[in-house]
Parts: C-alpha cells; sequence; structure tokens
C-alpha cells in the first residue's frame, strides 16, 4: 500500500508520510515524504510546474520503507502538481501554490460606521463592532461598509472597557479605565496568485498573568508562556501539551475573555506574545468574539453563545465501573456478584467489549451471551444504569473474514454514500491509527444518522440509558467533504461534536433520560452531558495531569468531567496511587473507575489471563493490600452522601453556566492567591477540593478563600483567608465545607 497525506496526521509526530512544509513559501525547500509496502518497489513521483511537466525528483530511500522526494524551491505563485506511483498502485494528484506572505500594521483608513470601527488593511478589512455587551472582531474580503473618515476613533463597551484604533504603535487597543489589558499590532497574511487569502495570523501583547482555557490541558492550568495547537488530537496515554478537547476560548484576570469562532482549529501562542493562526475558507477569514467580567460572567456568556448546557440524570452523580475486560455474562455476573460481597454501592456499569467487534451494535456471540435481554435485566435489578461503548466507524476487518451484517453495512454505506466521501466522491478511509481504514458515518447525512440508529434502537428497548461515545479524532484528511458541505479542514474539530451530538439526540428522541460519556470534542460540549480524560498510564504524573485536566476543561466550559481511577493502561497502580486517586474522583463531577484490554498496549508483565481490571477488589487480591478494598468501598460510600449535593449543584451549574468541578477564580476572582492556585478547586460552591497528586506525600498546603470553613473529615473550622498545612491520610481527602458566607437558595 502506498501512503502519502500532504497533511500528516497529528501535530506531536511525523507521520513519514507528509509534505513538508505543507504550504510552503518562495525559497522554501520542499519535501515529500511517502510510505511503501513490500513488493511495491521504488516509488516514483511525476512533477508539474505552472502546467508544465518538469524532470521529475528521484526518490530517497531512508528506510525499506520510507522515501523522500526532494521537489525543490519555487518563486511565489508557482502552481504545483503531482503524483506518486508504484508498481501496484498511483495516488491521486496533490496540488499546492505557493502563496505571499505580508505582513499588515497600519490601516489605510479609518471608518466610523453605523455598526462600529471599520479598519481598511488593503487585503481585507477588520470590522469592529459592539453587539450586546460583546466585541465582535470580523476579518473578510469584501467591500468596505460605508462611514464616516477618521484618524482615530474610540468604542466604549461593557465594564469600563473601551476599544482604541489609529493611536500609535498599536491596530487597536482594548482599556480598562485607561489601563491597557490587551494590544494587537498587526496581522500576518498568506494569499495565493488571486488575492485569496488562505491563512491569516494576529499578533498583538496581553497584559495579564494568567491565561485560562483553550481546553481540557494536561500541560498547564495557566497558558501563559505555552499556547494550543487548537485541534482534537488522539494520542494514548502522556498527553502533554496535546488534548482530545481543545477549545477555541481563552479568558484572563483582567476580566476579558476572547473566543475564536469558527469551525476551522485556531492556533493559539501566548509565549512572549500573543498569536491567533487560522487557515480560511471563504470570504470570511476570521470571526473574533470579546466578552467583558468576571471568570464565572465570562464563561457563562461564552456558553450562551454556544448551547444551553445539558444537565446528566442524578444517577450519573454515583458511582461508575468499568473495565475492557467484561466481555462475557461471567464477567458481568462476577461484579455484580462482587457488589454484593463487598458491600460496594454502584450505580452505573459500562461495557465496553458488549458487541462483535465488527458491526458494534450487535452483541457478540452466545459463547459471551447467552440472552442479552436478560444480560441488561439482570444489571438493571442490581440497581445499575447501562452504557455501551460506541465508535463511529464502519470498520475494515483486517485480521478475520467480516461477518454478513458488516459487508452488508459497508456496502450500503458505500453506495448510498452513508459514510464521509472524499471530493472525488470516493469514500474516505481512516488513513491511519486507530480503526485503520475503516469508513466513517458522516452524521451531517440525515439518511445516514437514521440507518445507523434504526440499528442500535432495540439497545434502549433492552433498557441501555447510554453510550460511552468513543474516539472521533479521525478526520485526518483535508479532501475529506460531509453532506453539509464542510471540508476535512472544516469538520476535524467538529466530527467529535456532529458525533456526539447525534447519539444525544437519539436518547432524547426515544424518551429516555441517559447520557453520552465522551473523550472528544469541541465548542459546545456542554450540550453533551458528560466527559472524561480519556486514556492515561497507572503513574503519578499522570494523576497530576488529570488535575490539571479538569481544572482547565472547567475554565473551558466542560461542566461534568471525570478521569479513570488510578489510570487506564498499563501495569496496575500501587496501592498509594489508586486510594489517592479514589479520593479526588469521590470529589468530582464523575467517580468511575476504568482499565484497558488485559492484553493491553503497555500490558508487559504478565502471564496470559491475568486480570488487569481497576476494581477495589481485584487490586486488593493483586496488591495483596485490603486498605485497597477497605479505603475505596468507604470512599464508594461516601460518594453517595454526596449525590443530593452534586445534582443540586449540577442544576446550578446548568443554570448560571459554571463548571461543577470549578478552578477558585470562578468564586474569588479578586482574589490573587485564589487566582494563583492551580492545584485546587471548588466542587460546586460549598466543597474546596485539594487533592494529593504526588508518591509518599502525608500533608499539603491549603489555601482557604475568605470566609469560614470546616474540614470535612476532622470538622475542625478555619476562618480565610489563610494558608495552612493540611494532615492527608490515606483514608481522607484535604476536603473544606463553606460555611459562610451563606449560598443564596
Amino acid at each position: 500500500m502506498l501512503k502519502h497525506l500532504p497533511e500528516g496526521l497529528t501535530p506531536f509526530e511525523d507521520s513519514g508520510f507528509a509534505r513538508r512544509p505543507l504550504r510552503p513559501l518562495a525559497g522554501e525547500r520542499v519535501w515529500v515524504d511517502c510510505r511503501v509496502d513490500a513488493g511495491d518497489g521504488v516509488p516514483k513521483l511525476d512533477l508539474w510546474v505552472n502546467g508544465r511537466q518538469v524532470e521529475p525528483p528521484v526518490a530517497q530511500q531512508q528506510d525499506e520503507r520510507h522515501m523522500h522526494f526532494d521537489l525543490g524551491l519555487f518563486d511565489t505563485f508557482d502552481r504545483i502538481r503531482y503524483q506518486i506511483s508504484t508498481q501496484r498502485e498511483q495516488s491521486r494528484t496533490f496540488s499546492f501554490e505557493i502563496e505571499e506572505e505580508v505582513r499588515l500594521e497600519r490601516p489605510l483608513a479609518i471608518l466610523q460606521t453605523a455598526r462600529g470601527l471599520c479598519l481598511q488593511m488593503g487585503d481585507f478589512v477588520l470590522l469592529l463592532e459592539r453587539r450586546g455587551d460583546a466585541l465582535w472582531q470580523t476579518a473578510c474580503q469584501e467591500e468596505a461598509p460605508e462611514g464616516e473618515l477618521c484618524q482615530t476613533a474610540a468604542l466604549e463597551l461593557p465594564d469600563g472597557f473601551a476599544l482604541h484604533v489609529g493611536e500609535k504603535d498599536s491596530l487597536w487597543e482594548l482599556r480598562r479605565f485607561s489601563s491597557c489589558v490587551c494590544r494587537v499590532s498587526g496581522f500576518t497574511v498568506r494569499k495565493d496568485s488571486a488575492g485569496h487569502i488562505a491563512h491569516i495570523t494576529q499578533h498583538g501583547t496581553l497584559n495579564t498573568k494568567y491565561v485560562w482555557g483553550t481546553g481540557e490541558r494536561f500541560d498547564h492550568v495557566n497558558q501563559q508562556g505555552y499556547g494550543s495547537n487548537g485541534r482534537v488530537v488522539e494520542k494514548f496515554t502522556q498527553q502533554g501539551d496535546q488534548t482530545y478537547l481543545p477549545m477555541p476560548f481563552f479568558m484572563t484576570e483582567r476580566r476579558f475573555g476572547w473566543w475564536c469562532r469558527g469551525s476551522i482549529s485556531t492556533q493559539m501562542d501566548f509565549h512572549n506574545r500573543f498569536d491567533l493562526c487560522r487557515e480560511t475558507a471563504g470570504d470570511c477569514l476570521s470571526q473574533d468574539v470579546l466578552f467583558f467580567g468576571a471568570p464565572q460572567e465570562l464563561l457563562a456568556q461564552f456558553l450562551a453563545h454556544t448551547g444551553r448546557p445539558v444537565l446528566p440524570p442524578e444517577w450519573a452523580f454515583g458511582v461508575w465501573m468499568s473495565a475492557n475486560g467484561w466481555n462475557s455474562d461471567e464477567e458481568v455476573d462476577k461484579q455484580l456478584k462482587a457488589l454484593r460481597a463487598y458491600d460496594y454501592p454502584a450505580d452505573v456499569m459500562v461495557l465496553e467489549a458488549w458487541s462483535d467487534e465488527m458491526t458494534f451494535y450487535r452483541w457478540n456471540d452466545a459463547a459471551h451471551w447467552k440472552n442479552p435481554s436478560q444480560t441488561v435485566r439482570r444489571i438493571r435489578e442490581s440497581g445499575l444504569h447501562l452504557l455501551l461503548w460506541q465508535i463511529p466507524i464502519i470498520k475494515y476487518e483486517w485480521d478475520a473474514e467480516p461477518n454478513a451484517w458488516l459487508k452488508r453495512d459497508t456496502e450500503e454505506a458505500i453506495q448510498n454514500k452513508y459514510c464521509v466521501c472524499l471530493d472525488d466522491g470516493t469514500p474516505y478511509r481512516i488513513t491511519e491509527k486507530w480503526f485503520h481504514h475503516s469508513l466513517v458515518l458522516d452524521f451531517t447525512n440525515p439518511k445516514a444518522v437514521e440507518w445507523w440508529f434504526e440499528k442500535r434502537k432495540y439497545l434502549l428497548d433492552m433498557g441501555v440509558e447510554g453510550f460511552k461515545t468513543d474516539g472521533g479524532e479521525f478526520l485526518f484528511d483535508r479532501a475529506a467533504r460531509l453532506c453539509n458541505g464542510q471540508t476535512g479542514l472544516e469538520a476535524h474539530n467538529l466530527y467529535p461534536a456532529q458525533y456526539i451530538g447525534a447519539y444525544h439526540d437519539f436518547l432524547d428522541q426515544n424518551g429516555v433520560d441517559g447520557l453520552t460519556f465522551s473523550r472528544a470534542d469541541y465548542v459546545g460540549a456542554q450540550t453533551r452531558p458528560m466527559h472524561w480524560a480519556g486514556d492515561q498510564l497507572s503513574l503519578w504524573p499522570e494523576l497530576s495531569a488529570q488535575l490539571t485536566a479538569g481544572i482547565s476543561a472547567g475554565l473551558s466550559g466542560v461542566l461534568f468531567w471525570g478521569f479513570d481511577i488510578g489510570g487506564f493502561a498499563g501495569e496496575l497502580p500501587s496501592a498509594e496511587l489508586y486510594l489517592r486517586a479514589t479520593a479526588m474522583a469521590c470529589f468530582c463531577p464523575v467517580m468511575q473507575w476504568h482499565a484497558e484490554p488485559r492484553s493491553g498496549q503497555f500490558y508487559a508483565t504478565h502471564e496470559n489471563g491475568f486480570v488487569n481490571d481497576r476494581s477495589p477488589w481485584n487490586l486488593a487480591e493483586k496488591l495483596k493490600d485490603a486498605r485497597v478494598l477497605t479505603i475505596a468501598t468507604d470512599f464508594a460510600k461516601l460518594r453517595q452522601q454526596l449525590r443530593a449535593y452534586l445534582y443540586a449543584e449540577a442544576r446550578h451549574c446548568v443554570t448560571v453556566g459554571r463548571p461543577l468541578m470549578a478552578h477558585l477564580c470562578i468564586d474569588f476572582a479578586q482574589d490573587p492567591a485564589a487566582c494563583a492556585c492551580e492545584d485546587t478547586y471548588m466542587l460546586g460552591r460549598r466543597l474546596l477540593v485539594a487533592p494529593i497528586t504526588r508518591a509518599g506525600q502525608i500533608e499539603r498546603e491549603v489555601y482557604l478563600p475568605q470566609g469560614r470553613w470546616r474540614h470535612w473529615f476532622t470538622h475542625e473550622a478555619y476562618e480565610g483567608p489563610r494558608t495552612l498545612t493540611v494532615r492527608v491520610p490515606l483514608d481522607q481527602i484535604a476536603v473544606f465545607e463553606r460555611l459562610e458566607p451563606a449560598l443564596p437558595a
């Protein structure tokens, strides 16, 4: 198989078959990489420059499978086409143009218009308009509106803010009570020979200490000095600066927030200055909305623009249990028996390995499930609510003969274009990685959605109440085209939301008070009930990263979030790690444990058949430590006591647009110490939670903002603001209940 995709796959690694650089400028050497299988022979590349075929470069072999082609240097506006072929196959034709890059720092004219201000930038116009209490900035290639010519101008905004344009050393400046909080110095654009701007970057400076938001971030809560590539990225464990759930939104302690509207990823850089970089589609190059107010007000405004939050059912705030190894009646019954034997309270069971592993809507064979309806009934009669694992693909089966249902589904999806296609009408297949070569359902096609859920309706009739909507990070090819007209470039980040939203609607339309539980997502995540942090190893640094991810997700508008207790993958967690993670999860929006397949990617040292479940009873046995079961069960029972509080606070969160797991700046925005705190959060409005995330740590410092606070376990009372050192035994967590001031009813 010949493999070449100009844009590659993910930002964190070289795929070995991309074009470098993807969008070259004049004088930049262009390389085309490809990968071939054994028996393909040495590939050749045909090259055309400005419509004329030229002498092709010779393949330079990196190893047995990877080849480089040096296309050389080109001039501005040169048009290049190329095609790669082997003895067995030929790629489609790829093309690009050498763009011109221009820096624009001063407007040619400033106009006072009926709706605000217009800056004529030569290659585009920049519209600055107050709409309600927000500032809208739109860069577009269209005629400037009528207006009065002026040298300088100001636009009054809420909360003491004003926008000033036409002054020295800035394109525009945002001030609050005469103090500059943000300055935009100009734009860099890349345009083609027709004058269309294909890429736009906005440059400026932020006079702030904190940059909060940008999505669920595993590296830092405060993104000042860092940044985001803005892309939905699937990275298995140790995510670092990558994320499944980016958000083109950030806010600062200086009382303003910034939302980059649009479907195409926005790269945000907050190192020495701030840069917002976007590719474009159509005449609207970029559109930004600035909000004003305290952090909670900024979040509420952002959510008001992006969709009404959804309240999960009350039972979702109980205890969740899951493991990938539960693939049969025997496995399920073993867990149900354990719940009774150990008096362990649980409310939700997630089955991942329930299906035939081909269609993902049919239960596996009778050797695994004798009677699925009765299995579901036993689960429900045990007091558990059942979620089933899902993936939005029609699988390409590499290792076995596809069953009759998969064959039929594949034929129907291709024939009726229920799957995402390429711009030439052929089916898009996942380029590489997870579910390689599978088809991807097009959830923007109403007929495809109807076809898809007709096959799953019987699951709801059985008593299934939700779905673990995994994956969705599959649209790598920009040549992909969705039914609604979106390209792969536009749809990459939107696809998870389309997929998860369709499942949420499926439940709602069938009268099921259930939920989706999702890993990837984007703008509007609050309209799709619950999310989890994806896959992490059972290591201490991963627990610390999960704490960071939960707090930053909340600051990005993700209201209900959780993680896998003790990690999902690799060798079993230590008793200490597992119990510290259990304590944190007890005081987290979602409390759930889960484990990878029993022969998973990081599975190494155990014999075949080793059970790697992260259930407290399995870990107590494997680690030979009875404390694991005893303490974990106590925390599960404590969680049951918290359910009424959590559900009441969740209702409040949905009403006001607040994360249930909230950075201290949400409640204490005027407190510098609270704003600086990145390892403590409010769970609802009453509980301050300070987890332990380091091995061997038996005490930690906790900052208590102003008010009266009571230690959850010792019942000692404290007056804030103050910092105290708290001893934290393994069967506790540093949690303080806010006593005063009293909360409004």
